[in-house]
């Protein structure tokens, strides 16, 4: 850009500096919406947390007690998510069979089981507020205060993972069965529903900055930062187990969550009306019409075409420069893309019998930072990674093997930047042999991973 579109910008920045400060008012209306970090924050017992995002809608009315402190009274709607994560959990309980009044030991199995959690709150802040003018036309705006609030919306959402149910007949026949439906023994991977939390709670937040009015306007614009924390816990105390053989209620109505708060931080924009205090007007001195200088309208009309257009100068080339940005990062992604399908089909990552170790070379290494790449730059995609053995042990050893192959390059992956909940194991053992087992040179060739991109 040159040094006189840079004296353009800096000219505009501090035209506020020419014009009168902003009227006091009495009343004022807010609209605003923002949005961040809004996490339902909790420790699933044996499980993981990872905290979600959201947004809120606000519309809040103050009342002024000075010129810089004022009351304020609200209403809006936020909305918070997060989740959690069972890689293998295990529920057992004694039973007796229905039909032959047989005891068994009833399992319940939970392997990568990924949940979401979806809260909607109807909320009701009430603040203290405080402004203070730093400079002509903008001011800060801080509040302070309580917030009330009333889920009026919990879900749940089963993303990934699966739920096995299974019997050990241990003194009948020592048999552990499974996929038996009739029996209550069945595998499910999905389930949503609605949890129970507290009907209301409160927390506290505190909001900060900036108010930029206009010229002959009640009307201001708002920028700032806000921090919500919910003082209630939201769990109640729950003694269900995340499946008691008839139905799953969700990690945050089991015994699994004990205590269970609202966090929320992140950027607000939004809107300011104001209701200007009206003031007596001083009697007049004398009467008469006062005729404007025709000097100063011409030089206000050249101001204002010259402002116009070197604006609209500035604005073209930001603009073209931003697509020119999007169109680089868009043709590296699409090149990133086909390196990876090529390294799909073409690199071979192969073990050592009965070994689970990734031994690295350049073509690996290389393959490895283009699969992140595309990953980290791709949303909504999502990498399996299938472990394979050759025939040789017994399956059941095999299937472990092949998931702990598969788990030394998941490690891999998220070292190099993959996010961890976009790369998954999986074991396939023996089950798809990429050649027929009838050599060493053949065996060695089962011995791999393969990399599917979801």
């Amino acid at each position: 850009m040159s040094m006189r579109k840079g004296l353009i910008i800096l000219g505009l920045l501090t035209l506020p500096l020419m014009t009168p400060q902003a009227q006091l008012y009495d009343h004022y209306l807010d609209l605003t919406v923002g949005g961040g970090l809004h996490s339902i924050q909790f420790s699933p017992l044996g499980g993981k947390f990872t905290p979600g995002t959201g947004a809120e809608v606000k519309a809040g009315y103050r009342r002024t007690i000075d010129e810089h402190w004022s009351m304020g009274l609200g209403l809006g709607f936020s909305w918070y998510n997060a989740r959690s994560f069972y890689e293998d959990y295990r529920i057992a309980r004694s039973a007796v069979d229905a039909q032959n009044g047989e005891p068994y030991e009833y399992r319940v199995i939970f392997t990568d089981w990924r949940e979401k959690q979806h809260l909607v709150n109807l909320e009701i802040p009430v603040a203290a507020y405080y402004q203070q003018p730093i400079r002509p036309l903008w001011n800060f705006l801080g509040s302070a205060g309580v917030k009330f609030f009333a889920p009026i919306s919990n879900r749940y959402e089963i993303l990934d993972g699966t739920m096995e149910t299974k019997g050990y007949f241990q003194r009948l026949t020592n048999v552990e069965y499974e996929n038996l439906p009739q029996h209550g023994f069945f595998s499910k991977d999905n389930a949503e529903g609605e949890a129970s939390l507290r009907k209301f709670g409160a927390g506290v937040f505190a909001d900060a900055g900036l108010l930029r009015s206009f010229k002959h306007s009640d009307m201001s614009l708002y920028m700032g930062l806000y921090f919500n924390f919910g003082v209630t816990n939201l769990s109640k105390s729950h003694t269900n187990s995340l499946f008691d053989g008839e139905s799953y209620p969700g990690v945050l109505s089991s015994d699994r969550v004990e205590k269970a708060h609202l966090m929320a931080a992140g950027l607000k924009v939004g809107i300011t009306f104001g209701l200007p205090r009206v003031y007596p007007l001083p009697e007049m001195q004398h009467e008469g019409v006062i005729e404007e200088d025709e000097d100063y309208a011409v030089r206000d009309a050249e101001i204002e075409h010259f402002e116009r257009s070197e604006v609209e100068d500035v604005l073209r080339i930001a603009r073209r420069l931003a697509q020119e940005e999007e169109e680089r990062k868009a043709r590296a992604l699409a090149d990133v893309k086909k390196v990876v399908n090529w390294l799909n089909k073409n690199v071979k990552v192969e073990f050592k019998l009965g070994q689970a170790v990734v031994e690295m070379n350049d073509e690996i290494r290389s393959y490895i930072d283009d699969l992140t790449y595309y990953i980290k730059n791709t949303p909504g995609r999502k990498i399996v990674i299938w472990g394979h053995t050759c025939n040789l042990g017994k399956e059941a050893k095999n299937i472990e093997l092949g998931m702990q192959r598969a788990e030394a390059m998941r490690k891999l992956l998220i070292q190099a930047g993959c996010p961890i909940n976009r790369v998954m194991a999986r074991s396939k053992g023996s089950s798809e042999p990429l050649v027929p087992n009838t050599s060493e040179a053949n065996r060695r060739m089962n011995r791999r991973i393969e990399i599917v991109i979801k």
